[in-house]
């Protein structure tokens, strides 16, 4: 009997993904041994069931294997993966955004924190003159802002937006938000629905948590910008393609802003030099899932959605990212 092989991208600290086995071979792109990379195209490939995409998954990846029957996404965004490839061969993509939600909207919240009160900024300051560090404990000197009774917009009032909102009305903060469909008012909940140029305008803090896609591509850009309320804050927790980098420095250097916070950039992790001598910046290496607690859960929700759908060979429709390429499949 054949062996049955599922591909992960890339190894993840704290995702165990083993679970899976012996049902399955595990094979890991970025550590193949001598004898997987030899038999990578004759017959592990063509033997391989489902893929993790813990990494970039390409549309000659996909066609290659030829018994695939399951794409799971490492987390909620799948813009790195071809998901055009996998409809075109009725290849179900799924994620798992639920499992990240509480995680990245602490992060985003910490962010909206750190910057507003500068404590990486005075942090670094203390550390780096260690002669006149007592300087800085003069009263009143480096103010930062308050996010009591503050205004957060909130771009993308998904999985990880409502979790920030809750977040956000326990510090009293007014939470106004924009995404393609305004929520039922049922749902809303002490959050008001607003357009993205009304938004900008209102907001101290805004967080950006919606995907990336052709419309949100560059969304913060100079006309955005120009529209946000001065002395505001930009949190990003989604993706780095969302925001022009170059204008945001800008906009950043005249003040307009009075600071950002940073967990995603463009072009695979790509960061403007200038943003590194701007005090008023925080920047996380894409930290937004990663807890312990979280990656394990991550790990867990894939082991189980990946065996129920190579061993069912049924589309199960939670969490399917490509539904509307896959109506003629049978359940």
């Amino acid at each position: 009997m054949s062996e049955r092989y599922i591909i992960v991208v890339k190894r993840v600290p704290n995702e165990d993904f083993t679970p899976l086995e012996p049902e399955f071979k595990l094979v890991y792109l970025d550590s193949l041994s001598e004898n997987e990379k030899n038999n990578l195209y004759s017959e592990i490939l063509p033997q391989t069931e489902g893929i993790i995409a813990t990494g970039p998954v390409s549309s000659e990846l996909i066609a290659k294997a030829l018994k695939l029957k399951v794409i799971m996404v490492n987390g909620a965004g799948y813009d790195d993966i071809d998901v055009r490839a996998a409809s075109a061969l009725q290849i179900p993509v799924y994620n798992i955004p639920d499992t990240t939600a509480v995680a990245t909207a602490e992060l985003a919240f910490s962010l909206m924190f750190d910057v507003a009160r500068r404590v990486s900024e005075l942090n670094y300051r203390i550390r780096a003159d260690q002669k006149n560090y007592k300087d800085l404990f003069a009263i009143g000197r480096n103010p930062g802002v308050s996010l009591y009774g503050k205004t957060l917009g909130i771009i993308g009032m998904g999985n990880i937006g409502s979790k920030l909102a809750r977040m956000a009305l326990s510090m009293n903060m007014k939470v106004v938000y924009t995404q393609r469909h305004q929520l039922p008012i049922g749902l809303e909940q002490n959050k008001r629905f607003m357009f993205f140029n009304d938004l900008l305008a209102v907001s101290d803090f805004v967080s950006i948590n919606c995907p990336l896609t052709d419309e949100t591509r560059g969304m913060f850009n100079e006309k955005a910008f120009m529209r946000m309320k001065y002395g505001s804050i930009l949190i990003n927790t989604a993706r780095g393609e969302i925001v022009d980098q170059k204008q945001l420095v800008r906009f950043l250097k005249t003040g307009k802003l009075f600071g950002a916070g940073l967990d995603v950039f463009p072009n695979n992790n790509e960061i403007d030099p200038e943003l590194f001598t701007l005090p008023n910046v925080v920047l996380t290496p894409h930290i937004g899932s990663n807890t312990t607690e979280t990656r394990r859960e991550m790990a867990n929700r894939i082991v189980s959605i990946v065996k129920a759908v190579c061993d069912n060979e049924a589309v199960l429709r939670g969490n399917l990212v490509n539904s509307e390429s896959l109506k003629s499949k049978k359940n």
